[in-house]
């Protein structure tokens, strides 16, 4: 079997992490970096031995890919993924696919036009327990899910670099786990946000660091939804609680600095089961699926389509924060700024 080509667009940690789990992968090949300038280009190509481009257009004209993976600033991730799928390639974008619900539907439209993969890394999709009990959910293992709640912090705090831009990236701590606990919670829900408020520390402006959010969403079939985004909360574990009306389900999670090691313990009526599962690398395990889905073997999760929510309650929940007012998903089709 011939090696599928990868090209990364950036040079920032989440890329170097998705080029050493790339490098794990058997028939994989990473052929070519394309950077914001020619001298973060020349440090890739130096680090990684890679061929590198500081512009996209000579990036997407001469590299010999099949796959790009997008890791560049948000703001970008639009313009960059429409123009590599316009070249009829594969598109794993970082979160989020789009800072605006225009962003998604052009995405989604190119990709079906073009006939090419297209998916957004939620490492949390891809965890083997996190997929056992969405399963268990689905097949109303549960019951009904009456309240979900997502509990997301880092051990370390962040420091200087562009997702500090609340214009570019959006505020800070919403726009990192705040995004990837909104999108674990519809998923695991199998629901949409109807209204979202949100609260936080600073992020109401362009200019002040957001560096924590609470997030309240009304979900479909009357269910409640709340994702805590903390950057200076730095303990463990973080955890998903989820309520049903016949079961409960706590899942505590070594992530994202741990190692993605996880333990899920289910409550009925006074007793308790609880199944652990062992540490493993979620980038690799992105990669992997997604490989799958270009070689048409398997689906990868979450496809363009499965964004689109994500998208549309993140866009209410970083209004809410702004103007301190509960606000309809749909009702705001952008994050900030015209740009988007």
């Amino acid at each position: 079997m011939n090696a599928l080509k990868w090209g990364l667009v950036g040079y920032g940690e989440q890329a170097k992490r998705m080029a050493s789990a790339l490098k794990q992968l058997k028939n994989v090949e990473i052929t070519a970096v394309c950077c914001s300038s020619e001298d973060r280009a020349k440090a890739w190509e130096k680090e990684f031995g890679l061929e590198s481009y500081g512009k996209l257009s000579d990036f997407l004209d001469n590299a010999q890919t099949d796959v790009i993976y997008i890791a560049s600033p948000h703001h970008l991730h639009t313009p960059q993924a429409f123009k590599a799928i316009e070249e009829g390639k594969n598109v794993l974008v970082e979160k989020p696919m789009a800072l605006s619900v225009d962003g998604v539907h052009k995405l989604i439209d190119a990709a079906a036009k073009n006939k090419v993969t297209l998916g957004v890394n939620f490492p949390l999709r891809q965890h083997p327990g996190l997929q056992e009990l969405k399963n268990e959910i689905t097949s109303r293992g549960l019951g009904d899910i009456i309240q979900v709640y997502v509990h997301l912090s880092r051990k370390t705090y962040q420091g200087q670099g562009w997702w500090r831009d609340q214009f570019h990236a959006g505020p800070m701590c919403l726009m990192d786990l705040g995004v990837q606990g909104i999108d674990l919670l519809l998923w695991l829900a199998g629901a949409r946000a109807l209204e979202v408020a949100t609260v936080g520390r600073g992020g109401k402006d362009d200019q002040t660091l957001n560096i924590a959010s609470l997030i309240s969403m009304t979900l479909t079939d009357s269910g409640q939804g709340l994702v805590s985004s903390n950057n200076y909360a730095l303990g463990d574990p973080n955890f998903v609680f989820l309520q049903g009306t016949e079961k409960a389900a706590l899942i505590e999670l070594n992530w994202p600095e741990g190692d993605g090691s996880l333990k899920v313990r289910k409550l009925k009526a006074g007793s308790q089961e609880e199944k652990a599962y062992p540490p493993i690398d979620l980038l690799k395990a992105c990669a992997q699926n997604f490989i799958a889905a270009v070689q048409g073997k398997a689906k990868f999760t979450p496809c363009c389509e499965e964004t689109y929510p994500v998208v549309e309650a993140t866009c209410a929940a970083i209004e809410s924060l702004k103007s301190g007012k509960s606000v309809k998903a749909g009702e705001i089709q952008r994050i900030s700024g015209a740009r988007f």
